[in-house]
């Protein structure tokens, strides 16, 4: 299958790419991972992820920025040992395969699959697509289906960093409600206000948030809308960032994790299906 005129493949490293280009903005995926890692609106010509300059992008890691896609199980919650399984599941791990893509007035889609979707700790009949839509905004959908004959349950989220000029005159706008804190041995807590962030954050929104914006400088910067997720995760690793190999220590100052999860368990019947979908949408 040859790509639409707005897309096109490259390779880096080992790694092979999908960049896509229209009137509306240009965004990169890796096929590593099925892992989009830039989107750049021609509105205003500004990044709206963020990818870490220490990021292994040679196949070695999961690849630190963008959007990773957490799947079957979120962070460590797979029902055994720490360490056990890999943390956020195997997809981002795993060669995906560019399917189909297509293009109109609107923009470019393409839809990406994922080498396989049985593995230790996870060994069910299923299907997953990845579609990504770019145009006036970048809309990111991860679509689960139960090919099977009995019923699974899985947790997934679209991991996604964003890029901010600087952390501490960032706002986040849109979320309500109780949040657990990981850093406090999972205690809860209500969401605060104004939300600024101005130390390590690792939460679990316990409400499904469907509209978030992140505002700098008090202006404005970019609206999340989150559909099928029945919770929203917010991370910075704020200093700790020192500790993480592939992260600059002082990158936590331009980003902020703005997650669209399902952290609960959903679980699926035979012939169902379930989709996970975030839209990032510029404000210019």
């Amino acid at each position: 299958m040859s790509p639409v005129a707005s897309v096109s493949l490259s390779e880096s490293n080992g790694l092979s790419f999908v960049n896509i280009e229209n009137a509306f903005a240009s965004a990169k995926i890796s096929l590593f991972g099925g892992h989009v890692l830039s989107f750049i609106p021609a509105a205003d010509n500004k990044e709206r992820l963020w990818v870490s300059p220490h990021a292994y992008l040679n196949g070695e890691r999961p690849i630190r920025g963008g959007i990773p896609i957490c799947w079957p199980w979120f962070a460590n919650d797979h029902g055994r040992g720490d360490g056990e399984l890999p943390s956020h599941g195997f997809l981002r791990t795993q060669v995906w395969k560019l399917v189909n893509s297509t293009e109109d007035s609107k923009g470019t889609t393409v839809e990406l699959a994922p080498s396989f979707t049985r593995a230790e700790g996870f060994e069910y009949d299923c299907s997953v697509t990845l579609r990504v839509h770019v145009g006036e905004n970048l809309q990111v959908s991860l679509e689960t289906e139960n090919t099977g004959v009995i019923p699974f349950s899985f947790n997934t989220a679209l991991h996604t960093y964003f890029h901010v000029e600087n952390i501490k005159h960032t706002e986040l706008k849109g979320i309500s409600g109780d949040y657990k804190d990981k850093l406090d041995d999972w205690a809860v807590k209500p969401t605060p206000a104004p939300y600024t962030i101005d130390a390590e954050t690792d939460r679990i929104h316990l409400s499904a948030v469907k509209q978030t914006t992140i505002a700098v400088d008090d202006k404005d910067f970019t609206e999340v809308l989150s559909q099928g997720n029945d919770s929203l995760v917010v991370w910075n690793p704020w200093q700790s960032a020192a500790s993480i190999s592939d992260m600059d220590p002082f990158g936590y100052n331009h980003m902020v994790c703005v997650e669209s999860s399902v952290t609960k368990g959903l679980e699926l019947a035979p012939g169902e299906k379930a989709e996970l979908v975030q839209t990032v949408c510029p404000i210019t």
